[in-house]
């Protein structure tokens, strides 16, 4: 087989094309909602931290500062790698708006690329669960600085995606706050020992990510021993070839075609995740059973 004609047919399976049959909806493809963008300032004055926010939202029409749909949606939080950047994800950021949520994505204040560019990147791991909690509360107080954004946002409980160290980090801020009852840990810097304790929370749902070919997050030493210590119910995503950068918007040492195949994995099971455990839909319930199609290896564990 040819390699175009190889990398063709990944990106058929990684888009859930079903060859002989009708394809089932496929949470990979965008959602119906324009997706309006914005940036905020959350400020924790008790700590001392400003944190720059950028929010997607589902909006009357797509654009910068669009105006948001009247209507309140479940609040997702993302939380960036070390040296990284808010804006890593869009990809999925955008897409999850489209599907009808609400996502804020702080700069760790302290750990952003500029941080590391200037030599300056200090702030402890410590603070960031604490970033991702002030953030999440900020967004839902109606009668705080961001009253005006609180009031698109549907209920408490908040969604948690994180990826590298960024997703040690959304395991750590589920520890401190109830509000988040459902994380998405992509390539996290978590091992079997991070999982302790976490059977003691509030009942949530834990989806973990990793990519064979991470040579910075090993997926047999550290991303399958962390999910398999993690409390139920619980899924585990198995991208075949899948990098540690494959899961920001763009990594110059991955192929373009096997980015955009590890983009609609992500894409595909954060979707179904959050609508299930979060917005409370059944629509893609059938994306959370446990399947092999050669690409991604789906695992399911609910109890």
């Amino acid at each position: 087989m040819s390699r175009t004609i190889a990398l063709a047919f990944l990106l058929a399976v990684a888009s859930g094309v079903s060859f002989g049959a009708a394809a089932p909806a496929d949470p990979a493809k965008p959602g119906k909602l324009p997706v309006g963008v914005t940036t905020i300032q959350s400020i924790d004055t008790v700590r001392e931290r400003i944190l720059t926010v950028e929010l997607w939202y589902p909006a009357k029409t797509a654009g910068r500062d669009a105006v948001p749909r009247k209507q309140p949606y479940p609040l997702i939080m993302v939380a960036h790698g070390f040296c990284g950047s808010r804006l890593n994800y869009e990809y999925l950021t955008t897409h999850l708006a489209s599907h009808g949520f609400v996502v804020a994505a702080p700069d760790f204040a302290g750990l952003t690329q500029a941080d590391c560019d200037a030599g300056t990147a200090t702030t402890p791991f410590d603070a960031l669960p604490y970033d991702l909690s002030f953030v999440c509360r900020d967004l839902h107080n109606t009668g705080g600085r961001l009253a005006a954004w609180a009031k698109h946002v549907r209920g408490s409980p908040t969604g948690l995606v994180g990826h590298s160290l960024g997703g040690g980090a959304v395991i750590g801020a589920a520890r401190i706050d109830e509000f988040f009852t459902n994380v998405v840990a992509l390539a996290p810097s978590a091992t079997a020992a991070t999982a302790d304790g976490l059977d003691e929370l509030t009942p949530r749902a834990w989806m973990v990510m990793g990519g064979t070919a991470d040579t910075l997050v090993s997926f047999t030493d550290w991303t399958q021993p962390f999910w398999e210590a993690a409390p139920t119910p619980k899924f585990l995503v198995k991208i075949e070839g899948g990098t540690h950068g494959g899961f920001r918007d763009s990594d110059s040492a991955t192929p373009s075609a096997m980015i955009e195949a590890q983009h609609d994995a992500v894409k595909r099971a954060t979707t179904a995740l959050f609508y299930k455990y979060l917005a409370i839909k059944l629509k893609f319930a059938k994306r959370l059973r446990t399947a092999d199609d050669g690409f991604v290896a789906f695992t399911a564990k609910l109890k």
